[in-house]
């Protein structure tokens, strides 16, 4: 089989036994009440299961062995293989022990410190890192703290940036995406190949994440997402020097979440691990934008990273129109939630500081952070589904017509004023 065609191949099949066993690993969790119960921080109405990473991490590895002996009849890196395989085991192992009972945060990062110290023993290490204008650098004795804090970062901003449906999920399919580019260009097969199974496993499960019948990663999934992409995006950086910016482009947003949380619970005086619904893309939500217009939003900006990326690495500058073009995108979904919020008295620079995580001053100011999040999604559904009214004789109120909306009103007999419309501000009442 031809080279170009084996990532296409290995994309597909992690894709159908992922899809195909998702429902299975659904009934599991609400058999074992490993499932995401509603109320507090979390927008769903009702307990959803967090077994979706255990299906990513079987349909894996299972498609990578049905793959090796029946379709491609290649040799795989099994030795390789079985370390990460043994650390997704037990990062998994640690996940489901925190989706099912409940692990404090602080105790969570002593078993990762544990997981990322045995592989760092059995030599998953950066020895040398390519960084622009300065080459290949060797890191000698700082290899194995720049490796500790690779792992770290990896694991716990995907777990972090896991808040609504499809956003981590759709962030691993797009940096996994970009790595099997990167390792096609430098004629690494193998690491395509496993780059593209993970992507099509995820992807399958993106599907059932977004479906009626839910699923969910679970921190289990989640740590096991940024574990496996930081194994590889480190393999590849070992193999073919692929240069430190390239290989974080696709992870910005995670690390910009992960960045701002931490400086935000340090501005607080409050601990890094108490946890909260201030991420960027709770942000974007309590200023006013859907889940699916969040998501959007940030995957945007990760497709835009990710291609300008590729553009430098390849030399290719014609992939920095699609990268534009998406990061234009992302930024006509937020110029048109300004013009929406515009009523309120907000402006531009006040919602940009916000959602970056900059400035807390618009919650000072407006009380964006008086509802949780879920009571801002419940709010955006009654407000999507709410019908203009107008005032009627008496001073009473009434909903208009379809015939109402249909027709304005003449604006020279000063009926316009008279109608009445829910306000965004609204939600913050």
């Amino acid at each position: 089989m031809e080279r170009g065609i084996v990532p296409l191949v290995s994309f597909g099949v992690a894709f159908v036994m992922s899809w195909l066993v998702q429902p299975h690993f659904r009934n599991l969790g609400f058999l074992t009440e490993i499932v995401d119960h509603p109320g507090g921080r979390r927008p769903h109405r009702e307990p959803v299961p967090r077994t979706g990473g255990m299906a990513i991490f079987i349909s894996f590895f299972c498609a990578l062995y049905f793959l090796e002996n029946f379709v491609l009849k290649m040799a795989l890196p099994w030795p390789w293989l079985a370390i990460l395989s043994g650390a997704g085991l037990v990062i998994l192992a640690l996940g489901v022990g925190d989706d099912r009972f409940g692990i404090h945060a602080e105790k969570k990062l002593y078993g990762q410190l544990i997981i990322i110290l045995g592989l760092m023993l059995l030599g998953e290490r950066f020895e040398t890192v390519t960084l622009p204008f300065a080459g290949t650098v060797a890191l000698g004795g700082w290899s194995w703290p720049f490796t500790l804090f690779w792992y770290l970062g990896f694991i716990n901003s995907m777990n972090l940036i896991d808040g609504l449906d499809g956003l981590a999920s759709g962030i691993s399919v797009l940096g996994a995406l970009l790595l099997a580019v990167l390792a096609l260009a430098a004629g690494q097969a193998t690491s395509a190949l496993l780059a593209t199974t993970l992507a099509g496993s995820t992807m399958a499960f993106l599907y059932w994440n977004i479906s009626s019948r839910k699923i969910f990663l679970g921190d289990s999934g989640s740590m096991w997402m940024g574990l496996v992409l930081g194994t590889l995006m480190l393999n590849l950086s070992r193999t073919a020097a692929v240069p430190l910016p390239v290989l974080l482009a696709p992870m910005l947003v995670p690390i910009w979440d992960t960045a701002t949380t931490i400086l935000r619970r340090y501005r607080r005086r409050c601990s890094i691990f108490a946890a909260d619904d201030n991420h960027l893309h709770h942000r974007l939500l309590r200023l006013g934008f859907s889940p699916a217009r969040a998501v959007s939003t940030l995957l945007l900006v990760t497709a835009g990273s990710g291609l300008f990326a590729l553009s430098d690495f390849l030399g290719q500058a014609w992939l920095g129109l699609p990268a534009m073009a998406a990061w234009m995108g992302a930024a006509q979904l937020g110029a048109l939630q300004h013009l929406r919020n515009r009523r309120n008295g907000w402006d531009l620079f006040s919602e940009l500081s916000y959602a970056l995580g900059f400035d807390d001053g618009l919650i000072e100011r407006d009380g964006l952070g008086d509802r949780r999040v879920a009571e801002v999604i419940d709010l955006q559904a009654a407000l999507r589904t709410a019908r203009p009214v107008k005032k009627v004789s008496g001073g009473d109120i009434e909903s208009l017509t379809p015939e109402d909306e249909a027709t304005p009103p003449p604006v020279d007999k000063g009926t316009d004023k008279d109608a009445v419309y829910p306000s965004s501000r609204d939600l913050y009442r």
